[in-house]
C-alpha cells in the first residue's frame, strides 16, 4: 500500500502539513501527498498520529498496530525518577530464566523509540538459553584476551586506531585492555563477561547503515528503562 489521504475522512485542516519534517504533504484544494518529495518519507508515523479523523494512511503503519490513544493522565515526575535512579549499569545476574512474555514486552517497546534514520535496517537477537550463552565464553574469552596483544604491539595498535577510529579506539584502550590485562575475562576467573546473565539482548545492523549506531543506544536504552519496572528485583 502507498501513502495515501482517505477524502471521505479528511476534513482539510492542515496540521499534517505543518506537522512532516521533509515537507512531503500538500493543500492545494485536497491534502496530498507531493509526489516528488514523497521518496523523502520517514514512516514516523507523526502525520498519522497527529491526524484527528485517522484519515492518512502511511505505509507501512496502521492505527491499529502502531499507534495508541495518548493518555489523559499526566505522567508523574518522581516515579520515573525512581526507575532512573535505581537502574544499573553493572550487575550480576540471578540464575534465573526470562519469560517469553516479558522478552516479547521489552522487544515491543523498541517500536516506540525515536530514531535516527533507516529503522528499517535495524536488528535485535535475543539468547534465551544460558547454557548457549556458556557455550559462546571461551571465544568471547579469546577475543576480549586478544586485544592485548593488539594495544602492547605498537604496529598493530596503529593499525586498530585507524580501523575503529578515535573514539572507538580509546574505549578499547582505556577500557577493556586494562580489564583484560587484570584478568577479568579469563573463564578462570569466573563468568566476568556476561555476569551470569541468562538473557541476552543485542541490536545490530550493518555497517553501512545509517546512523545505526545512535539508533542502537537509542534502542537499548528504552530496553533497559522498560527492564527496570517489570522485573525489578534487587539483589541482581
Amino acid at each position: 500500500m502507498k501513502n495515501k489521504i482517505d477524502h471521505s475522512l479528511c476534513k482539510s485542516c492542515g496540521i499534517c502539513t505543518e506537522v512532516c519534517p521533509y515537507k512531503i504533504i500538500g493543500q492545494n484544494g485536497n491534502i496530498h501527498f507531493i509526489k516528488e518529495r514523497e521518496h523523502l518519507c520517514l514512516q514516523c508515523g507523526q502525520c498519522m498520529a497527529i491526524c484527528p479523523t485517522k484519515a492518512i494512511h502511511v505505509k507501512g503503519l496502521s492505527y491499529d498496530d502502531d499507534f495508541c490513544e495518548l493518555p489523559r493522565r499526566k505522567n508523574n515526575y518522581e516515579n520515573f525518577a525512581e526507575i532512573l535512579r535505581s537502574r544499573r549499569s553493572v550487575r550480576t545476574f540471578k540464575n534465573k530464566p526470562v519469560s517469553d512474555e516479558l522478552i516479547d514486552e521489552i522487544i515491543d517497546s523498541v517500536s516506540y523509540a525515536p530514531f535516527g534514520a533507516a529503522p528499517e535496517k535495524m536488528g535485535i537477537s535475543v539468547i534465551n538459553n544460558r547454557e548457549t550463552i556458556e557455550s559462546a565464553l571461551p571465544l568471547i574469552s579469546d577475543f576480549l584476551n586478544g586485544i592485548k596483544k593488539y594495544i602492547e604491539n605498537p604496529i598493530a595498535s596503529a593499525f586498530l586506531r585507524l580501523l575503529t577510529g578515535k573514539e572507538e579506539f580509546q574505549t578499547v584502550k582505556n577500557h577493556i585492555y586494562p580489564i583484560a590485562k587484570a584478568g577479568n575475562y579469563s573463564l578462570d576467573n569466573g563468568d566476568g563477561i556476561t555476569r551470569g546473565a541468562s538473557t541476552i539482548i543485542t541490536i545490530h545492523a550493518a555497517k553501512d547503515a545509517e546512523a545505526h549506531t545512535n539508533n542502537e543506544i537509542i534502542y537499548a536504552t528504552y530496553i533497559m528503562l522498560l527492564h527496570m519496572p517489570l522485573d525489578l528485583e534487587p539483589p541482581w
